[in-house]
């Protein structure tokens, strides 16, 4: 059975999710042994970064959804203009 694109996003976006979410736990475990602050500090950086990767992807999505865009090129390119702008945040 194929899935939609609208499946296979939300299946990223869950996924990346419970990645950043498995990165989180992480950081109270370290700051729990009392590690170093640089070492908490790479891993909340990390986490920073899986969840800016979520929002990009919800915000793909989204634009997937509503845009009257159904030419695969078109939407690559808006999804790299979204990166672009999600860069220069």
């Amino acid at each position: 059975m194929t899935q939609t694109p609208e499946e296979v996003a939300s299946k990223k976006i869950t996924s990346r999710l419970k990645r950043s979410r498995g990165q989180l736990d992480a950081v109270l475990r370290m700051m729990d042994e009392g590690k170093a602050c640089n070492e908490v500090l790479m891993q909340l950086s990390a986490v920073k970064s899986s969840v800016d990767k979520a929002m990009k992807l919800v915000i793909a999505q989204n634009i997937r959804r509503n845009s009257n865009c159904t030419d695969e090129k078109q939407l690559a390119e808006l999804q790299k203009s979204l990166d672009l702008m999600l860069k220069t945040k």
